[in-house]
Order: C-alpha cells, then structure tokens, then sequence
C-alpha cells in the first residue's frame, strides 16, 4: 500500500474515532443541558481535526509527487463527519435538543466551502508541475 493511502487511511481512522467521541459527548452534553459546554467540546474537536489533518497532510507532501493543498483531507474530512453525524441522527442517538435542519444545513455550508476549496484546488494544480512553479521550470 502507497504511503499516500496509507496517510489517508490512518487519518480517516482518527477521525472516525474522534467523530463518534464528538458525537456522543455533544448529545450527552445536551441532553444533560450542559449547552455551553458543547462549545468547548465543539472547539477543542475542531482543533483536534485540523492537527491531525494537518500532520498527516505534512507526511503526505513528503511523498507526494502532485501539488496538493490538502484538498483530500478536507474532503474525507467533509465525508465522515457528515456521514457519521446523518447515521447518528438515523438511528436516534441524538439528544431531544438536536435538530436534523442544523446538520443539514451544516452539510451544505460546509458543502459550498469545500466547493470553493476544490475549484482552488484546480486552479492551483493546473499552474504547478510537481509542486514546483511553472514559471521556475521554463524560466
């Protein structure tokens, strides 16, 4: 197996993880009524995330012959949480205080900044050889 996948992998596992933790201690949190502690759990997750993409990402680059500014990251990111929290919801672990609407429509926010995060993506890859300027190698 490529270091490649090998970097996605094990991200994705991490998340996965970190995801149902999330989970649960945000609808426990709320059940319980603990609702301005779900902002520091939220918080600290969000951070959680982002390092961990962000050493896997770093790990990536070393190996990886293409430009990429950790747009597959954002996207399994986007996926498992997304898909984790809909099957949360699916089979009624959530707290009587979430409301399906606000996962939705954190879907498509999240959705339209990954949008914007992938069109980057192209115009960046489409000026880079190799993550090296254009402009370095014809010059």
């Amino acid at each position: 197996m490529k270091t490649i996948t090998k970097n996605l992998l094990a991200f994705s596992i991490g998340l996965i993880a970190l995801t149902i933790a999330f989970r649960f201690s945000l609808s426990t949190m709320l059940q319980n009524r603990l609702f301005g502690s779900v902002w520091i759990v939220a918080t600290i997750y969000g951070i959680l995330i982002f390092i961990i993409g962000w050493i896997f990402g770093k790990k990536e680059k070393m190996n990886l012959p293409l430009y990429d500014i950790g747009f597959r990251f954002h996207l399994a990111t986007y996926i498992i949480c997304n898909l984790i929290a809909e099957i949360w919801h699916l089979i009624g672990l959530q707290s009587e205080y979430e409301n399906v609407r606000i996962l939705h429509l954190t879907v498509i926010y999240w959705g339209i900044g990954l949008l914007i995060h992938f069109i980057i993506y192209l115009v960046t890859r489409k000026n880079a050889i190799k993550g090296i300027e254009k402009s370095e190698i014809f010059e």
